[in-house]
């Protein structure tokens, strides 16, 4: 079963805690008027609180995080903790993700002694009050992962750096690399070591041999594949064959305009739907495969097909997938994709404006109605080249602004010049203005680099191959190029500001952030 970034929520278990006075008197902490010193009084006010406390967080968190039903634990001056308290608190807890604990008033020894009995991290809710800061530097000196906020704003901010948290310990990869599992020979700043990838992150891995997974492809020769002789495939029958003429004649039908004949389009839509299958069978919510190193053993020439428009496709339903098994791609991916709530983009990442080669004749002028390829290209270079970063593959999603959003318009072109390798075209210049994210973990997953830029425009959209891109204009083309040289190549961008948002997740994972 395939579990999408865009379906994992946090588990939060509420626990209002409260406290009663058995006896009438005053003293140093303590005092009132009579009826104000009863436990009738005392269990008045706290059901109160309870009561609002506990709408406001179904108001706040109900729709964001999936809430367990509130826990409610009491008790009296006598400050005992035991360990009924403890186990209730507990209770089936094995799904939860984080304690949220309100009214804590003189409770801070009872959270304390829930933290040494969980590793799961908790939350006060948001509050400048005095048993509040006792609560976070009690459990915070000792070692306890502990959170307290003034406000709903920065507290629903680090619920969203959780949830994204927990996304990557639930991302299953799924890699069908040629070579050793982490190198590919267009992609060597990779990760290093993928068991460090799995501790840092709690990210997994799973393999699949590319000659399988090519012969998979093939439709209706279940116990044939030569990769597999004899066992049982998961190779398309007469279901899988009406979905991919369905979504064949879906994709023509949508495009405003397409350079390939049925057949080749088809091809790529094989593939696709054939590693959708092989996600399901293993597992997994995120896929990568080799570029250069499967192109040399030809076999994708003679299927006719390459694996872009999957990857187009499988990042608009809210699965990462990257180009050039690029593992280090498809984290960041996820990580922009779950702040966002939209696909991610990736390609190669570079400051030369001026690289303006298209392979064959524009054939289109866009989907503005303008000459965008050359406007674009003349506005850029003379407004600020040095500022100006260039990101291209032939990988673009149609809802780049949120993964319910309409489809943009788009074309569909080849990858390569004998016609096969379906690829979406995708105008970035009718983005022109609109804030991205960019960011990448480095190949020793011990830091991460972030960043901020604005679209000044496109290109490639009326070019067939690997020449669709955009041009972002970042605060510093320099400072942008010395930090990125410790990343990589592919910084993955998507649209939206969630810059504070990944700064935070760093530093809670223990990675160095590394901003430009």
């Amino acid at each position: 079963m395939i579990q999408n970034i865009r379906d994992v929520k946090l588990v939060v278990q509420p626990i209002y805690m409260t406290m009663h006075h058995d006896y009438v008197f005053e003293g140093p902490c303590r005092f009132g008027t009579p009826e104000q010193l009863t436990s009738e009084y005392d269990n008045m006010v706290n059901a109160e609180k309870y009561i609002r406390q506990s709408e406001e967080t179904i108001r706040r968190l109900g729709d964001k995080v999936q809430l367990k039903e509130p826990i409610r634990i009491d008790r009296n001056e006598e400050f005992l903790v035991s360990e009924e308290m403890i186990e209730t608190m507990l209770k089936d807890s094995e799904d939860v993700d984080l304690f949220l604990l309100g009214e804590l008033s003189r409770m801070s020894d009872l959270a304390l002694a829930l933290a040494e009995r969980t590793t799961k991290p908790m939350m006060s809710l948001p509050s400048t009050r005095a048993t509040h800061t006792i609560t976070s530097a009690a459990l915070l000196s000792r070692g306890y992962e502990f959170y307290a906020f003034r406000d709903w704003d920065d507290t629903l901010q680090m619920l969203e750096v959780l949830r994204v948290r927990k996304i990557l310990s639930r991302l299953r990869i799924l890699c069908a690399p040629r070579y050793g599992t982490a190198r590919t020979i267009s992609c060597m700043d990779n990760f290093i070591d993928l068991e460090t990838v799995t501790r840092v992150l709690g990210t997994q891995f799973r393999f699949v041999n590319p000659h399988e997974l090519i012969d998979q492809t093939h439709i209706g020769e279940t116990e044939t594949n030569p990769t597999i002789p004899g066992r049982r495939g998961l190779n398309p029958g007469p279901e899988e064959v009406e979905a991919m003429n369905r979504l064949t004649d879906e994709l023509i039908a949508g495009a405003d305009e397409c350079d390939m004949t049925r057949e080749d389009v088809f091809q790529s839509v094989r593939a696709h739907l054939t590693i959708y299958r092989l996600l399901d069978y293993y597992g997994c919510n995120a896929f990568a495969a080799p570029c250069p190193d499967l192109c040399a053993t030809r076999r994708l020439n003679n299927e006719r097909f390459t694996f872009c428009l999957n990857h187009s496709l499988l990042g608009e339903m809210g699965i990462p997938s990257a180009c050039e098994y690029d593992l280090s791609a498809v984290v960041a991916m996820a990580i922009l994709s779950g702040f966002l709530q939209a696909p991610a983009y990736m390609g190669n990442t570079n400051q030369n404006p001026h690289l303006w080669h298209l392979t064959g004749q524009l054939k289109s002028s866009g989907p503005l109605g303008l000459d965008t390829e050359m406007e674009s290209k003349r506005k850029i270079l003379a407004d600020d080249p040095d500022n100006t970063i260039f990101c291209y593959h032939s990988v673009p999603k149609r809802n780049f602004r949120g993964f319910d959003s309409p489809l943009a318009h788009y074309a569909i072109r080849p990858f390569t010049s004998s016609g096969f390798g379906a690829t979406l075209r995708y105008d970035f210049n009718q983005d022109a203005g609109t804030t991205v994210t960019l960011c990448r973990i480095d190949p020793s997953c011990r830091k991460i680099f972030v960043a901020k830029g604005t679209i000044c425009g496109g290109r490639g959209y009326g070019a067939p191959s690997c020449t669709l891109g955009v041009f972002i204009k970042v605060k510093d083309g320099k400072d942008f190029f010395d930090k990125q040289i410790q990343f990589g190549n592919h910084i993955p961008l998507a649209y939206g500001d969630c810059f504070e948002q990944i700064v935070q997740l760093g530093r809670m994972i223990g990675l160095e952030v590394i901003t430009a």
